[in-house]
């Protein structure tokens, strides 16, 4: 079994360090730039814990880390970590910005260790029946929206956290892509910063994406306001004849076979499956299904969607890999 250290001690953090623990693995370290949150949850665990996260990252007697961490921190940390060798479970989003996506890339090949994005939603264990019934869609929808973001929370902080659209939206954008069977070619976005005045932040996007086997997808994004009937996550996948509806959390999939509708009901188990993927991906050393380049494909089509906004014009993603 890996010797694992958690950076990171907040929610995340915490809901990780269970799921590892459900699944025989007990965490050895952990650490927060709180040393208080680290102690706190090493105690629960018998484990050690630092206040330095790249002590963590240094220590010879670890070999994963998982950086649960602010945003703007994550490029840091996991380059720090490939470096030393250490396999990386990386939170979403992959970094804020190409040049940290990019970079954190170019690091974790370099060193060849495994790097897993957590898109928990990927994993969902309805997520995978929809992929399997609705076969090749040629058309997707797919809608994240939240209730409104507290304007002093650190996630809508611009360095910290990057806003609602580059927080979770890639969750959607990974999702479409994993429901599509291909990558996404091309996107074209309008949206802005409508309900959070004084922050340099994009809350609100709303975008097509065009996909190299030729599906298209629209998409929402943002803190609008959370709809009671179906949740948070929305998504829908149509091809041709047959249909496919993910909500309630992923909890819920409806599937019209063009006669008649099939109703499923699943589990949140998507931070479960998630780790056990990364267990796996260590253990028999493979790339996990969600990886470094997913991560940043994820947050690149953001991206080039918020410079579609500035300028007003479709982006290609054909340089991504």
């Amino acid at each position: 079994m890996p010797n694992i250290a958690i950076i990171g001690c907040g929610l995340i953090g915490e809901i990780h360090a269970k799921c590892l623990s459900d699944l025989g693995v007990r965490p050895a370290l952990f650490a927060d730039v709180d040393i208080a949150r680290a102690e706190n949850l090493a105690s629960m665990y018998a484990a050690r814990f630092t206040g330095d996260p790249f002590e963590a990252i240094r220590d010879p007697n670890i070999n994963a880390v998982y950086i649960c961490t602010y945003h703007d921190t994550h490029a840091p940390l996991a380059i720090e970590a490939a470096r030393n060798g250490k396999h990386i479970f990386l939170e979403k989003p992959m970094a804020l910005t190409e040049k940290d996506c990019r970079s954190i890339v170019d690091a974790v090949q370099k060193a060849g260790v495994r790097c897993m994005t957590g898109f928990k939603l990927h994993y969902y264990g309805l997520a995978r029946k929809a992929k399997e019934l609705i076969g090749k869609p040629i058309a997707l929808t797919a809608r994240v929206i939240d209730g409104r973001w507290p304007d002093d929370h650190w996630a809508n902080d611009p360095l910290k956290g990057g806003g609602n659209i580059l927080s979770q939206g890639c969750h959607a954008v990974e999702l479409l892509s994993y429901l599509a069977g291909a990558k996404p070619i091309r996107i074209f976005a309008e949206g802005g910063n409508l309900h959070h005045p004084g922050l340099d932040i994009v809350d609100t996007m709303a975008a097509t994406i065009r996909y190299e086997n030729g599906a298209v997808a629209t998409l929402l994004i943002g803190d609008a306001g959370e709809m009671p009937h179906d949740g948070k996550f929305s998504f829908q996948a149509m091809n041709g004849r047959e249909t496919i509806h993910l909500y309630n959390r992923l909890t819920s999939l409806s599937y019209f076979d063009g006669e008649s509708e099939h109703v499923f009901s699943g589990e949140e188990d998507g931070f479960l499956n998630e780790n056990r993927e990364f267990l796996t991906a260590i253990s028999e050393q493979k790339k996990p299904e969600t990886n470094e380049l997913d991560g940043m494909r994820a947050e690149m089509v953001l991206l080039r969607g918020i410079e579609s906004m500035r300028t007003h014009l479709p982006q290609s993603l054909t340089d991504l890999p």
